[in-house]
């Protein structure tokens, strides 16, 4: 029996992965045929990939968005297709199109004229697409690889700074280490169990008594620090602020926006699915590691002036309140990490698009809090949309980042977490003062040399508008998010 006949049925279902898999292809081999003509080279491949990837991203959403499955377990049960995946598929790749479409001008800008870096691009979104779906620890350790290695490479991608090299290495090094420990936890799960299956294992593991409990919590234990690094969460938080710094900051924009909802849809599976039993267990874990993130971030980033340093903190803090979510191991707690991962990705992108406007020449790690304090008077609807932005991430009223956190601290205090939602509320608290400093800095620090910002295209200003409009909004009127956020943990319960 042929590949194809006997997983027809699976490859109709899989139809957008399979699409985008045979689109890189063609853009790979579209964009060798291209390079290697002097004529074309400049600035037509970049354009033209440029477009390419956008529709591609854009059909792949649409074949996602039409696939009527609502719950399926597909190639030998490696795979799964349900809610949860779909709209989380969805999120990715619209956050995607949203960040090449920001990011545009910089790469103009800074002559990133290569066809690898949308393909890597779009080789990082099919490896967070399978992961979501992935019902496999095989699947899903090829997944993380796939999308890791295109991250290491993304991340020294301008060859000639030595800033983007260090950042590479590091990430290389350091990312090497948490795949190790993800597939030794994987490997010890397996030798406890004898198998690598998600839905197996979920009964296997409903009697806490069996025989290959206590070496399965090992195996758990190298899993949860491996993904926690994937995610940089506390104490695998190391390597997340010199990488922010020294990767081009178009590189840096899409890891802050798009990779983290990825990650975590996986984590979810693993521990409310296949280990919900050990939930005892895994809670320790994950309410030190949020406990650590929002409190690291809160204190050093207080003192820090460099802004895509200071963003790398804020996003460790952030990470902390996706895993008080994840922590509270119930349905509200689930609903709340997806409502809190939507709202963190829709307040992050006007901050990270002002964040590439004010970049000057090519000494773009180097960019200071300072330098935006010229930035009203020079394009003052750049210095509201991001101000807004980090309004929404500090959680300050009418924004629905406001919400966000509120929602995750509900959850918290439905599951009698009291001590640590009154710890990580003074922490909340502490963590306004550096976005407040940087409002400060933008509106009302006194600037002594005139500086020049790049101008906003007009579909970053469209963008841009849309995005503030939906934070205000669903502050409002959330009915949406909680809908869709219901559907997916609903999916995730049927599992």
């Amino acid at each position: 029996m042929s590949f194809s006949t006997m997983f027809a049925g699976d490859i109709e279902v899989f139809l957008s992965e399979v699409f985008l898999g045979f689109t890189i292809l063609g853009i790979l081999v579209y964009g060798v045929l291209l390079s290697t003509s002097l004529t074309y080279k400049y600035p037509l491949i970049h354009k033209n990939i440029y477009i390419l990837s956008c529709y591609i991203l854009l059909l792949t959403g649409i074949l996602s968005l039409c696939n009527p499955v609502n719950y399926v377990l597909i190639f030998q049960k490696n795979f799964i297709c349900d809610d949860l995946g779909k709209i989380s598929k969805l999120v990715i790749i619209g956050s995607s199109i949203l960040t090449l479409i920001i990011t545009q001008s910089y790469i103009k800008t800074h002559k990133i004229n290569n066809y690898e870096y949308f393909l890597l691009i779009l080789l990082s979104v099919f490896g967070l697409n399978l992961l979501i779906s992935s019902n496999d620890f095989l699947s899903a350790y090829l997944a993380i690889e796939l999308q890791a290695l295109s991250f290491y490479v993304l991340a020294s991608f301008q060859r000639k700074s030595i800033f983007s090299a260090e950042a590479g290495l590091k990430y290389f090094i350091l990312g090497g280490f948490s795949s190790g420990l993800v597939l030794y936890g994987f490997s010890l799960v397996y030798g406890a169990t004898g198998t690598t299956n998600l839905y197996i294992l979920s009964l296997l593991c409903i009697d806490n008594n069996f025989i290959g409990y206590e070496i399965s919590s090992i195996g758990l234990i190298f899993i949860i620090a491996g993904l926690l690094f994937k995610i940089g969460a506390f104490p695998f938080h190391m390597w997340l602020p010199d990488v922010y710094e020294g990767a081009p900051t178009s590189i840096t924009s899409y890891f802050a926006i798009v990779p983290k909802l990825g990650v975590l849809i996986f984590f979810s599976r693993l521990i409310f699915c296949s280990f919900s039993t050990y939930y005892f267990f895994w809670e320790k874990i994950l309410l030190f590691s949020a406990i650590g993130s929002i409190a690291y971030s809160s204190i050093v980033a207080i003192k820090q002036h460099n802004l895509k340093r200071l963003l790398a903190y804020s996003s460790i803090g952030h990470v902390g309140y996706m895993l008080l979510a994840l922590a509270v191991g119930s349905a509200d707690g689930t609903q709340a990490l997806i409502f809190y991962s939507f709202v963190y990705i829709l307040s992050s992108i006007p901050v990270w698009c002002l964040l590439i406007y004010c970049m000057k020449g090519r000494k773009s790690s180097q960019t200071s809090i300072i330098t935006l304090s010229a930035l009203p008077n020079t394009s003052p609807v750049l210095a509201l949309a991001g101000g807004l932005g980090f309004f929404s991430l500090a959680g300050i009223p009418p924004l629905v980042g406001f919400y966000s956190k509120v929602f995750v601290f509900f959850s918290a205090v439905k599951s009698s977490l009291y001590l640590t939602v009154f710890v990580i509320l003074v922490l909340n608290v502490i963590s306004t003062y550096y976005y407040i400093s940087i409002i400060k800095s933008i509106y009302f620090e006194k600037n002594i040399n005139w500086i020049f910002y790049n101008s906003v295209t007009k579909n970053t200003s469209v963008i841009m508008g849309i995005i503030l409009i939906f934070l205000l909004f669903f502050f409002f009127d959330s009915s949406l998010l909680k809908l869709v956020s219901e559907k997916m943990v609903f999916s995730l319960i049927e599992f």
